[in-house]
């Protein structure tokens, strides 16, 4: 297996949804699982980045946000900078339909020394989606510390790449109860 980390992003309010996003059923499954099964294949450590001890249950390391209410940045820093290993791929808890080939393709792209990779869809970026390097980590304090906390902003200082996928199903995400049914 790869030395690879899996980040899981799972500290949302969740304000819209009413309740923890991630923990919420989708046929089933709670919607982080859906996360975690697309990336096991490929990764050697799963990470969940949630200040919800909840998240516990399903076997995996649970971090909390070193800073708090910064948005998925700040999860992105803490997760970050306590894997053990250089190459993370990060992904929201709330996407059910995402793949293991999906991650593939980023980590096919990361040979081309890119210390980002940004997954993008019908002209949007997904910056929560993605590949980054361990070196990205002073950058990214750096963004908090100066209180510019938007992914998009951070994904153009660090030059990140972007690689299209076709298939925007596996995009989908749902913000509120109805998207469920």
């Amino acid at each position: 297996m790869k030395s690879i980390t899996g980040i899981i992003l799972a500290g949302g309010l969740s304000s819209r949804m009413g309740q923890e996003k991630g923990l919420l059923q989708y046929k089933g499954r709670a919607l982080v699982e859906y996360s975690i099964d697309a990336l096991k294949p490929m990764c050697s450590e799963i990470i969940i980045s949630s200040n919800n001890a909840e998240y516990e249950q399903f076997g995996f390391r649970v971090i909390a946000d070193v800073y708090q209410k910064v948005g998925p940045i700040g999860g992105l820093y803490s997760a970050l900078a306590e894997t053990g290993t250089e190459d993370v791929i990060v992904c929201p808890c709330d996407m059910p339909f995402i793949t293991t080939e999906l991650f593939d393709k980023l980590l096919n792209e990361k040979g081309k020394n890119k210390a980002a990779i940004a997954v993008s869809a019908a002209n949007k970026i997904y910056p929560t989606l993605g590949y980054y390097h361990k070196s990205c980590l002073p950058v990214i304090l750096q963004f908090i510390e100066q209180r510019q906390y938007k992914l998009q902003l951070l994904m153009k200082e660090l030059k990140a790449q972007t690689i299209l996928i076709e298939d925007d199903k596996s995009l989908l995400n749902f913000n509120s109860p109805e998207d469920l049914i």
